[in-house]
């Protein structure tokens, strides 16, 4: 059986000073997951009410802590979440969610990368009317790595965030991730962002880049005279 949500989250490192720490970092990290699935959570003040409004059950089922004084398990507010979203690693959390993911994805029922790749189109037909086969895999996993700049995130600054990923061909699952430093750009990124991936998944992988040389400036560009 694959392990757990909370579990999963579990190995990413906590970044917190631990005295006072009232709730672990894989609940907190467990509470946001398990809110953004629904549709419109996509802030911490959504993911704050989304919290509120849990029912006991959730709350023991994701490590909240219990009151004895009032006899009920406590949610996170939104400052404590805020806290733990603004100072997690990213690279890590991503680490975690890929092994979580990968466990819970079925085995693709044939070869379909890199040689001889059908349309997206043609391959969910071909998903949708072939048996399920334990086994099968890809014949090689392949990787698609590009840099995108996160709409709506401006450092303290003021510069864009810039992310670079690499990205699983065949299941579309996020397998690495690397923020870009307000003062560099894609290409020094680019082998520390496939050191995240573990060696078997790279062993005779073939990685896809688009336009990686092409140098990216995490600050506005300046507007041109009229």
């Amino acid at each position: 059986m694959p392990a757990g949500l909370v579990e999963a989250l579990s190995r990413v490192p906590d970044p917190r000073d631990p005295r006072g720490v009232r709730y672990r970092l894989a609940t907190l990290l467990a509470v946001g997951v398990c809110a953004m699935t629904s549709a419109g959570h996509n802030s911490l003040t959504s993911i704050a009410e989304w919290a509120r409004r849990c029912d006991q059950a959730v709350f023991a089922r994701l490590g909240c802590p219990y009151d004895p004084f009032t006899g009920r398990f406590t949610a996170p507010g939104e400052r404590t979440l805020r806290d733990v979203f603004v100072k997690v690693d990213a690279a890590a959390l991503t680490q975690a969610g890929f092994a979580r993911l990968t466990a819970l994805t079925p085995p693709s029922p044939c070869a379909t990368a890199p040689d001889g790749v059908r349309e997206r189109e043609q391959r969910r037909a071909h998903r949708a009317a072939a048996p399920q086969q334990g086994d099968a895999r890809p014949s090689r996993w392949a990787f698609a790595v590009d840099g995108k700049c996160l709409r709506g995130a401006v450092r303290a600054d003021g510069s864009r965030v810039f992310i670079l990923t690499a990205v699983r061909h065949d299941d579309t699952l996020t397998a690495a991730l690397r923020e870009i430093g307000a003062k560099t750009n894609e290409i020094p990124e680019f082998a520390p962002l496939l050191d995240q991936i573990d060696d078997t998944g790279l062993a005779d992988a073939v990685v896809t880049v688009d336009a990686l040389p092409r140098a990216r400036s995490s600050r506005p560009r300046p507007r041109s005279a009229a």
